[in-house]
């Protein structure tokens, strides 16, 4: 994604398309997604307008981080070995199969991301489109019982938030 501000428009390449999105409709999906109020939202963007990557950057760090998940999820002997976040609600084979469905799904989000780098010609759009259903499958592996058990409250926050914000720029494009 390559963007610039100009007078509260953000000019974003998705796709080898240009959209100009308007940052209140990027502040208004972030709290439509968030539940945030309106002046969360507003300072919550206005924060990572000065931190942003690449989607072919963030993608490759998913398809990393899913990767890693799923090989973790391989290695795992749920036969010989008891994990600290087993507990009566949540066996290792259950544990261990929510691994695998976060993994794929972050994999399968990163490559969507990557693809956003390419030129999609007449298929920008849809390819916006899958990506925001492989944010909300992504943001709904972080509510699995094995995620709350390994992430910190903090890292579910942050990286649901960075989920948010990104689906509200993708979003956004495509209102545009």
């Amino acid at each position: 994604m390559k963007e610039k501000i100009i007078g509260g428009i953000i000019v974003v390449v998705l796709g080898g398309t240009t959209f100009a999105v308007s940052q209140t409709d990027v502040v208004n999906n972030f709290a439509n997604e968030t539940g945030m109020s309106q002046q969360q939202a507003e300072e919550y963007v206005d924060k990572v307008q000065s931190d942003l990557a690449s989607f072919d950057q963030i993608g490759t760090d998913l398809i990393t981080d899913g990767n890693t998940i799923t090989a973790t999820a391989t290695e795992m002997d749920c036969v010989n070995y008891a994990y600290e976040w087993e507990s009566p609600s949540l066996s290792c084979f259950d544990g261990q199969a929510q691994l695998r469905t976060l993994g794929a799904n972050e994999t399968k989000l990163g490559e969507c991301y990557k693809a956003l780098d390419a030129d999609l010609g007449a298929g920008a759009k849809a390819k916006i489109s899958e990506c925001i259903t492989d944010i909300d499958a992504v943001s709904a592996s972080y509510e699995l019982p094995i995620a709350t058990a390994i992430m910190t409250a903090e890292e579910l926050t942050d990286t649901r938030n960075s989920n948010a914000y990104n689906k509200s720029v993708l979003k956004s494009s495509l209102e545009s």
